[in-house]
């Protein structure tokens, strides 16, 4: 399959993501730009709370679920729009705006689609491919049990592999998305997850940090243009993401942070609102908040985190109205105080409670104070190098900051992910920095992957200011430069000049940890005989299972090897379907045993109970290069207790347990 077949996969993937949230936008009165991005995060928490709610009442899950809800929560925002605050004045005549701002928004989206989906694709190889990594083990799985058992609750999907009887909780909304674009389409599981990659790498994410920029510039089209060109020059995000780990619910939650940020923004009244009133901005964020959490939970944290610098501001822009108002400001100026203190007293509570075990966070530092500093002025971690054109608009941006022409809220923010990511990446280890940053596993490349949500915007306004700068100055020294100063929006010209400068910057903005991170997450996405996880032979072993083994059997593995994704790809159970977690002692019996299966009674009865006759045996590469190994697995070509029924070249091999 070619990457244009892919083409109605990623369109029926847009549609799920942006249609429901922006059709409830639109019929609560949230209108332009705003509707436009709240509609990913809305959408989100429409798909992964109606999962949860479905599961409940007993309901499959499908995407008719998604759209009735979506359906009534519009409806509900059209009954109450007569009863509203500013419904008259809604309907006033506004502006009709210029074809030439339309044509502005549509390029700075433009822009970054394009060059981050030739990333992305070109990183990823083929629409087939998918991520040969630990984690994608149990995402490509989760998919498989969304899909033959029609459960997607975030509430128990943690506990597919026990049939019900362990549930737990897992973020499931990424696995939610993928399944209805699998169901809709028809697609394979790589050929859906690849479909999501594309959306929320290369609209979902450019669109959100073009909303939040322009909660600090206002809708000025050159800021458009450059937040839109800027958000494709990080290979921290979407690119690391997609490769370490792999993050993909964490990488959906990202996408959708700048939204949440710029609802907070607009709501406390410090960000640009363009006519959307407070209360509105705050029941879109209300509407977000679930898709954000049950993404990925890590990032309401960070969502709530960032927000303080904005609570701040508003406190001390409110303080220095009370004396011109009266008493009753001065008492709602307090009530506000005591509001923030017990906002951070309540987050830290969470922030205690909400995090993995102590035994997660096992990552150590991995260089000094100094380098972690220079890595995110220059916008590279790892062996990236530096993104330069961050590093030189980080710069400039720090001359901003000494003049004051930087708000603070964003200076706020902009220190605390930087200080998260040296504090992970530099601090000794311990309990400081396990409580600071043990919300994220210690793990320094998730944090990293942070950084661009806010680091863009910084970019994006230094960006601006040299761009006016060079032609104001431009402009005072040749006359024909003037039609360039002035408003893109009414000027075609002015528009053309800013979108080729924005052009450019997305493009010099790959030569730099864009290309490093494209070129070192193709490995990852590789298909051959050697391949990390499963290989070519392999794959073509898993895909074909379902042909010879019956539903409902289940199959013995090393999960190490990579049998544990021949659920995934075939829809059979297997009694070992992830490299993570322990194994159950009947299940770890059958494997270290095996090879006795003539003489132990024990082994049959377990195999006969579990409905295991077949074992799937890979003789390739380990997950992480491992060398886990199981007694009774160790020698099956000569165990007279087994046939073989299938085989693909000389290490992919399938048996049926004939002694029991």
């Amino acid at each position: 399959m070619s990457w244009w077949q892919l083409a109605p996969a990623v369109i029926v993937t847009a549609a799920v993501v942006f249609l429901p949230g922006y059709l409830v936008a639109r019929c609560w009165r949230v209108t332009g730009l705003v509707a436009v991005g709240v509609a990913a995060p809305v959408s989100i928490s429409i798909v992964a709370v109606v999962a949860v709610f479905a599961n409940m009442v007993g309901l499959r899950w499908n995407v008719l679920l998604v759209a009735v809800a979506a359906v009534v929560l519009a409806g509900v925002g059209l009954l109450l729009r007569p009863l509203l605050p500013g419904h008259r004045k809604h309907h006033q005549r506004k502006p009709v705006r210029s074809r030439w701002q339309l044509l502005v928004h549509l390029g700075a989206l433009l822009i970054p689609a394009v060059v981050i989906t030739r990333g992305l694709t070109k990183m990823i190889g083929a629409p087939g491919n998918f991520s040969q990594t630990y984690d994608n083990i149990f995402h490509l799985n989760a998919v498989r049990f969304i899909l033959e058992s029609g459960s997607a609750s975030s509430l128990t999907l943690g506990g597919m592999y026990s049939n019900g009887a362990r549930p737990s909780m897992y973020p499931a909304a990424w696995h939610d998305l993928v399944s209805l674009v699998a169901q809709l389409t028809g697609a394979s599981l790589p050929e859906a997850v690849n479909a999501v990659t594309l959306v929320f790498g290369a609209l979902v994410w450019p669109i959100g940090a073009i909303f939040l920029t322009t909660r600090v510039t206002g809708m000025r089209p050159v800021a458009v243009l450059f937040a839109g060109a800027l958000s494709s020059v990080f290979g921290a995000f979407p690119y690391l993401m997609v490769d370490f780990g792999v993050l993909y619910p964490f990488f959906m939650s990202i996408a959708l942070l700048p939204a949440g940020l710029a609802l907070v923004a607009m709501a406390t009244g410090v960000g640009v609102r363009g006519g959307t009133p407070r209360w509105l901005a705050m029941l879109m964020l209300a509407l977000a908040v679930p898709g954000i959490a049950l993404a990925h939970p890590s990032t309401l944290l960070v969502l709530l985190l960032l927000a303080i610098p904005i609570l701040v501001v508003t406190l001390v822009r409110y303080r220095r109205r009370v004396k011109a108002i009266g008493k009753a400001a001065e008492l709602r100026y307090w009530a506000g105080v005591v509001l923030m203190v017990g906002y951070v007293a309540v987050g830290i509570v969470i922030w205690m409670r909400a995090r993995p075990s102590a035994n997660g966070g096992w990552w150590p530092p991995i260089e000094t104070i100094p380098q972690a500093i220079g890595k995110v002025i220059a916008a590279g971690f790892s062996f990236q190098g530096p993104t330069w054109i961050v590093l030189l608009l980080t710069l400039v941006a720090i001359g901003l900051v000494m003049r004051r022409q930087i708000t603070w809220w964003l200076l706020g923010m902009y220190v605390i992910a930087a200080g998260l990511y040296v504090v992970v990446a530099a601090a000794p280890g311990g309990r400081l920095r396990n409580f600071i940053t043990g919300v994220w596993y210690n793990d320094p490349f998730r944090l990293a992957g942070q950084l661009p949500v806010i680091t863009v915007v910084v970019s994006t306004v230094a960006a601006v200011w040299l761009y006016t700068v060079a032609v104001d100055w431009l402009a005072a020294r040749k006359p024909s430069f003037e039609r360039v100063r002035s408003t893109p929006a009414a000027n075609p010209v002015a528009a053309a000049v800013a979108f080729v400068v924005a052009a450019v910057m997305a493009v010099a903005g790959q030569y730099s940890s864009v290309n490093y991170e494209v070129a070192r997450g193709q490995s990852t996405y590789s298909l051959h005989d050697d391949s990390i996880v499963v290989a070519t032979d392999e794959l073509a072993l898993m895909e074909r299972l379902d042909d010879t083994i019956p539903d409902g059997e289940s199959i013995i593995g090393n999960p190490f090897t990579g049998t544990a994704l021949a659920y995934a790809f075939s829809g059979r159970r297997m009694l070992t379907p992830h490299v993570g977690g322990t194994i159950p002692p009947d299940v770890k019996y059958v494997m270290d045993n095996l090879d006795e299966v003539e003489d132990d009674p024990e082994v049959c009865s377990i195999v006969r109970d579990l409905r295991a006759y077949w074992v799937l045996d890979f003789e390739g590469r380990q997950v992480h290069d491992r060398n886990v190994q199981f007694d009774g697995l160790d020698s099956l070509f000569t165990n007279p207790g087994v046939d073989e029924v299938d085989h693909e070249g000389l290490r992919a091999r399938l048996y049926r347990i004939t002694a029991c």
